[in-house]
């Protein structure tokens, strides 16, 4: 994945700090071990001379062989003995090793001329905090999701509170237990029916359980992607490449963008490319199945409809009744 030198720069900065951790912990951890137990310290300068040792017995030729295996020997028998000190006061053996995060790369971000693993962690996790940084994810979770504003009956079948509650029931189950085996969800209904704040306390679960995560409005990053494409500048982010690798996608008020045919198209890739590597994707939208066809075409609707497990929000605006209540 492409990343802005913005971001490489925040990612090298990251693993500069994380050696720097690694060198002072492993000063302290022998300040402290070599004053308690110095055979420790003896056994450290010892092993240093038999490295300059090896150095010279190799660059002495043939007859530096013999010494060369001594040196060895003896190399080999400081360490044993450093073992056992360490495993008789209960240490683990590579306790005066550097500590480093990332025992693959000794936190360069650098394998075999490849960013490692946890150098992509890096800029992949710093990548989606940013895009979500104007998201209020704090602010909405399932406990302050009030089931009170909708009404509790209605004409026929279950009453819009009954049906809203197994929706929170829903999404709460989805959020706990979400990995990539997870269905797409499709959110449908009237505005101001609590659509974004439960898609909202699904990304704060998600990401807490460790998961890549983005969300936001399907109008705000339709026009962030068609801005990248058109005025490519070296700091971009990327969003569409973001979006296609997250682990879940929450694309947020579907059909309030200006539709054109680059969104319809852009909105198709971003559902056809992650249905195909089973990455799941949350739509929330105000719009009906009928209107879905309408704004989008058969291509469109038709993943909605086949590959995304519908949920029907039901009830009035809870926004204006909080701000009636709130008046009164």
């Amino acid at each position: 994945m492409a990343y802005s030198k913005e971001l490489f720069e925040y990612g090298r900065s990251v693993l500069n700090r994380r050696r720097q951790q690694a060198s002072q912990s492993l000063t302290e951890r022998k300040q402290e071990l070599y004053s308690s137990i110095p055979r420790l310290a003896q056994i450290e300068n010892e092993l240093l001379l038999t490295g300059y040792g090896a150095i010279r017995a190799a660059m002495s030729g043939g007859q530096g062989l013999q010494q060369l295996k001594s040196i060895k020997e003896k190399n080999l028998s400081l360490q044993q003995e450093r073992r056992g000190i360490l495993q008789s006061v209960g240490l683990p053996e590579d306790y005066l090793t550097e500590p480093f995060s990332c025992s693959i790369c000794r936190d360069t971000g650098y394998k075999d001329g490849k960013r490692c693993q946890c150098y992509e962690k890096i800029l992949r996790e710093e990548a989606f905090r940013r895009l979500n940084s104007q998201t209020p994810l704090s602010l909405c979770d399932f406990s302050n999701f009030d089931l009170s504003y909708y009404p509790v009956s209605a004409e026929a079948g279950p009453s819009p509170k009954e049906q809203m509650a197994n929706i929170l029931q829903y999404c709460r189950h989805y959020a706990q237990t979400f990995s990539f085996a997870s269905p797409n969800l499709l959110m449908s209904g009237r505005t101001g029916l609590g659509k974004t704040h439960l898609s909202l306390s699904i990304a704060k679960s998600v990401i807490e359980n460790g998961f890549g995560v983005i969300y936001g409005s399907a109008p705000d990053f339709l026009s962030q992607i068609e801005r990248e494409r058109f005025s490519r500048t070296e700091n971009d982010l990327q969003t569409l490449e973001l979006m296609l690798a997250c682990d879940l996608l929450i694309l947020d008020d579907l059909g309030a963008e200006f539709s054109t045919t680059f969104t319809c198209a852009t909105i198709y890739q971003l559902m056809n490319s992650r249905l195909n590597k089973q990455l799941p994707t949350i739509i929330s939208t105000n719009l009906t199945s009928q209107e879905l066809l309408k704004l989008y075409g058969e291509r469109v609707s038709s993943r909605l409809i086949g590959s995304y497990v519908p949920l029907f929000f039901a009830g009035q605006d809870i926004r204006q009744k909080k701000e009636q209540a709130a008046l009164s």
